[in-house]
């Protein structure tokens, strides 16, 4: 057959076929009585077997010297195994690397790819010419353990020929011959870089919603947490760590708040975004109202794959906006009862015990107290009797006047009284006029008529509390309310 046939048989370029005769003598073909060279199926299949040799990872000297040595057709023992093995080395993701002393012995396509070099560049350099100056010692050490049998894993930066660097991730394995002998080490390479900058870029994020000041936290579409901020552990009362993994759904929402924590779950799941007040709960059991701004987080694919929400405290916010409408509900109290001391007066409206019996109810609903007593002074003024109290008691009790009773107490000092923890409140010895109630904090208020003070009125509560400026004058308008009505 002519050149040009044998190469169409074979897949290879005529001028390589010439290449190949010209530099190896690898094809000797017959001349026709024209002196035109003519190839013979020999020759075909000498052609055949460089191709596929060079083709599973033999350098063309080496495959050339193989069929030379060997013929197109045969293989040593052993030789099918160790090229099946050559071309899984050869197929691998990672780079592969096998050093004895220094030198390579060894390396895949991979490899290769990854120092920008060739196979032949790398076989015949030191390996120590890809390591940085600072690295060397490490290697070194790195080296002496792999002497010792030791299988490592670690980091470093490697130089390529054309004096790049990457970060690379280096897996390395000891080699030992028949007799247990160290043969030198495997190494399986892997460029790292982008992991690297990936995860210096989440750190960075991290540090970034760390140094936020609202809480953050992040969880996947099943609601267990992934991530929350430095804010968020301080919202909560949770380091990050005991809440990482766990359903956040059960863990940050009060009780009752669960049905809506799961409809807000729904809404985000399905894609949208949800902004509004949450009640929640803190570590401690303490329940607080937080406003919640939340998305859901989708892949590069449109696919869910998490939720993410802000958090801001409205503690200070809601106190406050309590404490305007407590404010304005005891000024329209003291209005409403007021109006009805101007009917009075006026020859009609509630009689005066209707009017107190109002004054002690409305007290107790709007300071939140537990107990609201009227206190008069009995005759002689040795005593205070209760007169009326809410809830209403067919009960009478009297206190000692002067400083041994709060009652006592607030005639003496005419101005309102403050108890904010009896148990530590020493000017009286006694706070309630009941024996068988012991506030924790109470307020009172003086009732003056047209001749001094003629009683006391007492707001009482089972546990300590701190009464800020507006009860003290809520307290004193309902006491002259009461004295005016009581004229």
């Amino acid at each position: 057959m002519r050149i040009g046939e044998l190469g169409r048989r074979a897949g290879v370029g005529v001028s390589t076929l010439r290449a190949w005769e010209r530099r190896f003598n690898l094809l000797v073909p017959d001349r026709s009585s024209g002196r035109q060279r003519l190839y013979s199926e020999e020759d075909l299949r000498r052609v055949s077997a460089v191709r596929r040799l060079v083709a599973e990872g033999l350098t063309l000297p080496a495959a050339v010297a193989r069929v030379s040595t060997a013929g197109s057709d045969a293989s040593p023992v052993g030789e099918a195994e160790a090229m099946v093995l050559h071309q899984i080395l050869q197929a691998a993701d990672d780079g592969i690397w096998v050093s004895r002393e220094g030198r390579t012995r060894f390396v895949n396509r991979k490899m290769a790819e990854l120092m920008r070099c060739s196979i032949d560049e790398l076989l015949a350099r030191s390996v120590t010419d890809f390591i940085e100056p600072e690295s060397l010692p490490l290697v070194r050490e790195r080296g002496e353990l792999g002497r010792a049998g030791v299988h490592q894993r670690y980091e470093i930066e490697l130089r390529r020929p054309d004096g790049s660097r990457f970060l690379s991730e280096i897996t390395t394995s000891p080699m030992h011959d028949e007799a247990g002998r160290y043969e030198g080490a495997v190494a399986v390479v892997r460029d790292v870089t982008a992991r690297d900058a990936a995860e210096t870029d989440a750190r960075f994020r991290a540090a970034l919603l760390d140094a936020v000041g609202q809480a953050v936290a992040a969880a996947r579409p099943d609601g267990s947490v992934v991530y929350v901020n430095a804010a968020a552990e301080r919202l909560f009362g949770w380091r990050a760590s005991d809440v990482i993994g766990k359903n956040g759904l059960a863990l940050f929402p009060a009780p009752q708040a669960s049905e809506e924590a799961l409809q807000i779950h729904s809404t985000l799941v399905s894609g949208k975004p949800y902004a509004g007040r949450m009640r929640l709960v803190r570590r401690d059991g303490t329940e607080f109202v937080a406003q919640m701004t939340a998305a859901p987080v989708f892949s590069k694919q449109d696919e869910l794959i998490g939720v993410m929400a802000l958090f801001t405290d409205l503690t200070e916010t809601t106190g406050l906006y309590d404490d305007l409408q407590s404010r304005e509900l005891q000024l329209e109290t003291v209005a409403l009862l007021g109006m009805h001391v101007l009917r009075r007066t006026a020859g009609g409206g509630l009689s005066p015990d209707s009017i107190v019996t109002e004054a002690l109810d409305a007290i107790r609903r709007v300071l939140g107290m537990d107990h609201a007593t009227l206190m008069e002074f009995a005759p002689g003024g040795a005593e205070l009797v209760t007169r009326a109290a809410s809830p209403q008691s067919e009960q009478r009790f009297s206190v000692p006047a002067g400083s041994r009773s709060l009652a006592g107490y607030t005639a003496l000092a005419r101005k309102v009284v403050l108890v904010r923890d009896a148990s530590t409140d020493r000017r009286f010895d006694r706070c309630s006029d009941e024996a068988s109630w012991a506030p924790a904090a109470a307020v009172a208020a003086p009732v003056f008529g047209t001749s001094g003070v003629r009683g006391v009125l007492i707001a009482e509560k089972s546990t300590a509390q701190t009464f800020d400026q507006s009860a003290v004058h809520f307290m004193q308008s309902m006491a002259n309310v009461i004295g005016v009505a009581l004229q």
